[in-house]
């Protein structure tokens, strides 16, 4: 449950990271369990981040099989196929495929009741961005390796399968983010399925987000919807992406002012073993939305 723990604070922290400059930066997550309205009516935001926590938890759990964290697992199985290029299988990988199986398990498991999957169209979508998550994370192995040798050489090199950091798959599910499908559900073989409401869009793929509540434009304080606002929000004057002030106060303009920071410069490293740092002042420059 260490592991768990830990990747819920990831989820957390990386969910805001990757939003810090849009007009939804993720401050709502910190509410969990008591979800607010942006993130628990099937909108495009709930789809990422039930993604985000699914791929957080086999990232997670991987690495602490890895690491040695959990008896329940240890180092992933070393692929069956010979290594193309002049090195050869060894070291310890990351175990995906024990994360994933656990992540499936303990993340569809308050999608059950009685044993069985429930069949609201909330949990239906919840446990399609889960799977979505986990995918993410489980094609995303990569090829590490080792040398070995006298005085550094490389006539040797050990590789085994690992994951990238975090940060990179967590870039990998905003960009699924912005391409999110808007579904509805529909009967198809006494089953109910859910396709997208864009004709053009004739399957969703396994790894795509899913949702079905269209988000509000998060410009102003609207509890109703869970929207906190822009107010006082900071913004870049100077830029004409999301994080700039023309997007992110929504036309009602912004007031610009400096402040003064006192931060660590010119350090030097002194053998052996400590550092010196000179205190410098430093002007910035910034804009805050009305």
């Amino acid at each position: 449950m260490q592991t768990v723990a830990h990747s819920a604070y990831q989820t957390i922290d990386t969910c805001q990271e990757q939003f810090s400059d849009r007009r939804w930066n993720c401050s709502s997550v910190r509410n969990a369990p008591h979800l607010t309205r942006d993130v628990a009516r099937g909108t495009r935001e709930q789809a990422f981040i039930y993604a985000l926590a699914s791929s957080s938890l086999v990232h997670s759990m991987a690495r602490a099989c890895t690491l040695g964290v959990t008896t329940k697992c240890s180092c992933g199985a070393l692929p069956n196929k010979p290594p193309k290029g002049d090195y050869k299988w060894g070291g310890c990988g990351d175990d995906v495929i024990f994360a994933v199986r656990f992540t499936s398990t303990f993340t569809n498991a308050s999608l059950q009741s009685k044993g069985k999957p429930k069949m609201s169209k909330k949990a239906a979508m919840n446990r399609h961005n889960n799977a979505a998550g986990i995918a993410v994370v489980a094609d995303g192995l990569e090829t590490t390796c080792k040398c070995h040798g006298v005085s550094g050489s490389c006539s040797i090199k050990t590789c085994w399968k690992a994951l990238p950091d975090f940060d990179s798959i967590a870039r990998t599910l905003k960009s699924r983010y912005a391409l999110a499908v808007e579904v509805k559900r529909k009967r198809k073989k006494q089953q109910k399925v859910f396709v997208s409401i864009n004709p053009s869009i004739k399957n969703i793929r396994s790894d795509q987000l899913i949702y079905y509540t269209k988000s509000p434009d998060y410009c102003s304080l609207y509890p109703k919807t869970g929207s906190v606002g822009t107010h006082r929000r900071l913004c870049d004057k100077d830029s004409s992406g999301p994080g700039g002030c023309e997007s992110m106060c929504c036309g009602r303009g912004y007031n610009s002012f400096t402040m003064e920071v006192v931060e660590r410069c010119e350090c030097k490293y002194y053998w052996c073993c400590y550092v010196e740092c000179k205190m410098c002042k430093k002007t910035l420059e910034l804009s805050r939305c009305r």
